[in-house]
């Protein structure tokens, strides 16, 4: 972590961290040249698809959003298959107007709120943050930025679920990681197939964390 991190301290939700940066209205450098690193989880996906219904919007499916013409795509990472966001175009995100700004920042995914912090995992579950080095976070912060609540910095209604999600969602993802380095590949692309239909392609109804918790359970039943 510590090679990663601008200040070489870890935060929590409750800190406040130097990441403000008032002038970056309409720099948008960030969201250009990500190539398939932007990886949605489910959260990303009932935040996109719920807002987009209730704001009148057409009904938004898994299929739709990783269709051609859709804003996902599906990639490896680190031998799972999941969704990120695609950049088109000159590689810039498929959400990014053509004023520099982005055109869902309100439902704006989980790695992008982030931004300029990175997230780690202790042995224990817990969450903690870092500031990203200037190599990896943004290029127009010369030095630290203004000191922000991290939790008013991501701006989720209930941090303290929003975590004990990203928590499951990061053990999922190691112990099927493990899981699939000793299996034969077919079998493997078995397991990567069900995570997608069991946590994406299934909707979600009007309380996620309720939802999700019922499918980690049926799926350490099934695995």
């Amino acid at each position: 972590m510590y090679e990663l991190s601008l200040d070489g301290k870890k935060y929590n939700c409750t800190d406040v961290a130097p990441v403000g940066c008032n002038d970056c209205e309409g720099c948008s450098i960030c969201c250009r040249e990500m190539g398939d690193t932007i990886i949605q989880d489910p959260f990303d996906m009932w935040m996109f698809c719920s807002n987009m219904r209730l704001s009148g919007g057409m009904q938004v499916t898994f299929e739709l959003l990783v269709s051609e013409d859709g804003p996902w795509e599906l990639s490896y990472q680190d031998g799972l298959l999941l969704p990120n966001i695609k950049m088109v175009d000159d590689g810039h995100c498929s959400f990014l107007n053509e004023k520099g700004r982005c055109s869902i920042h309100k439902i704006r995914s989980g790695l992008c709120r982030l931004f300029p912090l990175g997230r780690g995992f202790e042995e224990d579950g817990s969450i903690y943050y870092y500031v990203l080095n200037k190599e990896l976070g943004c290029e127009k912060m010369k030095g630290p930025g203004d000191p922000v609540g991290i939790s008013e910095w991501l701006g989720y209604e209930d941090i303290e679920k929003y975590e004990l999600f990203q928590v499951a969602w990061h053990r999922i993802k190691r112990n099927l990681q493990d899981r699939i380095s000793i299996l034969e590949e077919k079998k493997a692309d078995n397991l990567r197939e069900r995570l997608l239909l069991l946590f994406f392609d299934k909707p979600y109804g009007k309380d996620f964390y309720s939802d999700f918790a019922a499918r980690v359970n049926e799926w350490m039943s099934n695995i």
